[in-house]
């Protein structure tokens, strides 16, 4: 087969792939995954690196802290919840015999888990010499594409070459810059739906200005207090979520606030700026991007703390078709907004579909959007808040809803010690217990049992060292409770 010159070049531009003898680091082993379109059958390679974005932001001077890298350990095992029996899911310790068999009563499949250890795999491994169907690391970025090169040079040319072309585009896509263009697309598109979202849908102001020197973000700054918007944040234009981003809440700029804006803009890097919005809630869209097209994975509710960073996802019973319905009920006056809303959606979809196929990415890709409550009192709605081109958490609890009877709603959460502790709990163990006594699983059907109701634990909490994840099963009537911000 020839091979695309734009293609070779790429992949001979990628230094991880010059060799096979990399190592995979254990500090970046940790917990989900990334499908990159690949048809064919057979087994896969499941990986969690959560850092791409620290290191397509700062390179090899990217070095995870103690508490991020014990979180990424914490979460390690998580693709098993997104991968079929056959595949591969590399992990720093494989999780216990007796926890995982808890999670296969459940109903939840048991991948094959390999152990990497705490350096580089040697390169008599005889996994280098098995033929793999896909790789599927949490995100792509310069630490996958290194990490997993030694499976990398076991795929096919042609497989090989739309990775290459994938990695042309990818920085790009992390970016809250291209984010916030796309927003601007979608808001000047003469879409067929536009006359139904004018009383609902943010305007350009809201989109968020990318800006390269700190003269531009003074200027950005005093546009939209100009405009009567006093409240700023600003981010840097690729960073881990939650991190990497300043408000400006004072009546002046200050001089500490000052020297963080020249830092964050030093060696090129971009800045967005954005008026602060009032939120009422968060809500993201699931996707998938194949040679077919731009495929509708599901919808799902989203929980952040005040500082941006995840807390939990939820889906209602109708999340594979259907906004969450607080969407619709926040954004409506004496109308039924839903097939306006999603009627919209499709449309962005189609947007977006051909913006993914010019950069040749394949995968998963998620949009994280808002409700906002404007200075006017009504609510309006801000589509993309920011694009996500690699698995989340929220495409996690779309593949953990699979295990759900139908017409129920569940809730993926991640707790931490100090929320555990709040609730009289001195260890993730007797947190764990409890929840459990609370809340048993109830299941239904034999041969493949669903869950009806109830809580169970994704990572063992005798091994979890800042965070334990937790999947609750609910009837639909406590939907309600979900959308007002119960999600206990």
């Amino acid at each position: 087969m020839a091979i695309d010159p734009e293609a070779q070049a790429a992949r001979d531009e990628i230094p991880s792939l010059k060799a096979v003898g990399v190592g995979l680091a254990n500090v970046l082993s940790a917990a989900a995954t990334t499908d990159m379109g690949c048809a064919e059958a057979g087994s896969r390679v499941y990986i969690f690196n959560p850092f791409s974005e620290g290191c397509l932001a700062y390179g090899k001077a990217y070095v995870p802290v103690k508490h991020q890298v014990q979180l990424a350990e914490d979460l390690a095992h998580l693709p098993q919840f997104l991968c079929a029996p056959q595949d591969l899911v590399l992990v720093p310790k494989r999780p216990a015999a007796s926890f995982l068999n808890g999670l296969q009563q459940a109903g939840f499949i048991a991948p094959e888990f390999v152990e990497t250890g705490s350096g580089p795999m040697a390169l008599e491994n005889p996994l280098w010499m098995r033929k793999w169907a896909g790789l599927r690391p949490w995100a792509w970025g310069p630490d996958s594409m290194e990490l997993l090169a030694p499976f990398w040079m076991r795929l096919d040319d042609e497989t090989q070459c739309d990775f290459a072309r994938f990695y042309i585009g990818l920085a790009q896509l992390y970016s809250k810059a291209w984010s916030a263009g796309f927003l601007r697309k979608i808001l000047v598109q003469d879409f067929a739906s536009r006359p139904a979202t004018k009383s609902w849908l943010c305007s350009e102001p809201e989109a968020g200005v990318a800006v390269e020197s700190l003269d531009a973000a003074l200027a950005a700054i005093a546009a939209i207090r100009g405009r009567g918007h006093h409240r700023v944040v600003i981010k840097e234009a690729i960073g881990l979520a939650g991190h990497n981003a300043i408000r400006l809440w004072e009546p002046e700029i200050l001089p500490a606030q000052r020297k963080w804006l020249a830092h964050a803009l030093e060696d090129g890097r971009q800045l967005v700026v954005e008026p602060w919005l009032e939120r009422e809630m968060d809500f993201s869209v699931q996707l998938e991007m194949t040679a077919k097209g731009l495929a509708l994975c599901g919808f799902t509710g989203l929980s952040n703390d005040l500082k941006g960073q995840f807390q939990a996802n939820w889906a209602e019973a109708g999340y594979a078709q259907s906004l969450p319905s607080r969407v619709a009920a926040l954004l409506s006056t004496n109308s039924d907004l839903a097939e306006p809303l999603h009627a919209f959606y499709r449309e962005v979809f189609g947007l977006l579909e051909a913006e993914l196929r010019q950069l040749h990415f394949f995968g998963p890709i998620s949009i994280d959007a808002l409700i906002y409550r404007a200075s006017d009192g009504a609510c309006r709605l801000k589509p993309v808040v920011e694009i996500n081109p690699r698995y989340t958490m929220g495409r996690l609890t779309v593949e953990l809803m699979k295990q759900a009877c139908p017409g129920n709603c569940g809730v993926f959460r991640l707790i931490n010690k100090s929320q555990a502790s709040a609730q009289g709990f001195a260890d993730f163990s007797g947190y764990a217990n409890n929840v459990q006594r609370e809340n048993p699983l109830i299941l239904d059907g034999n041969a493949t049992p669903k869950i009806r109701q109830g809580s169970l634990c994704l990572n063992d909490p005798a091994r979890a060292q800042v965070c334990l994840a937790t999947f609750s099963v609910k009837p639909a009537a406590m939907s309600l409770d979900l959308v007002a911000g119960n999600l206990c």
